[in-house]
């Protein structure tokens, strides 16, 4: 019966410590997903955290729930999640971090967004405005009480109204959503020229490529392929400046074929 015992006991303590490694692996895991880690730093940018003074912004830095950071002018930094989500920020924006860092705060300036699927998902608030998407690239972009703006590289982002159920609109590759910051309702989309973006976006061309790089390309090419057989027509806005600065490229907006909705003003 001992002999029988000792192999038996052997069993259960190999069982517990597989157990005890699993759930610490797990741990250490949910861990790494609340912070996300400072990876480009350019001029003047600063980490605030809860009771304790702001201190400026260093590459490897970490960035917890509660915290927030801010760049100055001519300023941009970049952060990186564990599961490679990916956040940068231009000049003068303000965001916080909650609900272990998957909720984004954006009280003013432009950030870009690259949100891999399978990544669990992300949700980035700013005014009366939602946003949450589990797989997408994209650029949000606030300036004080005049606009909010929402354009998607590729992907698909969804936004919401806050304190206002049911009310949504998900936002497509190629479109731009822009509204006021106390907007009660949702307006239509606009289309823009997604190549132009990618040429003229800081916070796209001086920085390393986008894990997503190919699957904006893709979305580059659907919109020629569409152009080219007569079926889209791209709008007058124009992407420039320090994030998503839009301006009108000619006065006189296209006219609206009859059978397509949603092209631009």
């Amino acid at each position: 019966m001992n002999n029988c015992s000792a192999p038996r006991a052997a069993e259960i303590l190999g069982c517990g410590l597989f157990a005890s490694l699993l759930l610490t692996a797990t741990s250490l895991n949910a861990a790494l997903s609340k912070e996300a880690r400072v990876t480009r730093v350019v001029n003047d940018v600063k980490l605030f955290a809860p009771q304790a003074a702001p201190h400026p912004a260093a590459v490897s830095d970490s960035v917890h729930d509660g915290d927030a950071i801010r760049t100055g002018a001519a300023s941009r930094s970049e952060l990186t999640f564990a599961e490679q989500t990916i956040v940068r920020l231009g000049a003068k924006t303000l965001v916080s971090f909650s609900d272990g860092t998957r909720t984004m705060n954006l009280g003013e300036g432009a950030m870009l967004f690259q949100i891999p699927e399978g990544a669990g998902g992300a949700k980035i608030k700013t005014a009366a405005i939602t946003t949450t998407s589990r797989g997408a690239t994209g650029i949000i972009e606030r300036h004080a009480q005049f606009y909010v703006k929402v354009l998607v590289l590729e992907g698909t982002v969804r936004c919401y109204l806050a304190n206002q159920i049911g009310e949504s609109l998900l936002v497509q590759p190629g479109q731009i959503l822009i509204t006021k910051p106390d907007v009660t309702a949702l307006p239509d989309p606009a289309h823009f020229d997604i190549a132009r973006a990618m040429k003229t976006c800081l916070l796209i061309h001086e920085f390393q490529p986008l894990l997503s790089q190919r699957l904006i390309e893709s979305e580059e090419q659907k919109q020629l392929n569409l152009i080219a057989k007569g079926t889209y027509i791209p709008s007058n806005l124009v992407i420039v400046g320090r994030g998503t600065l839009v301006s009108l490229d000619n006065p006189t907006p296209t006219p609206r074929p009859k059978t397509q909705a949603n092209i631009g003003h």
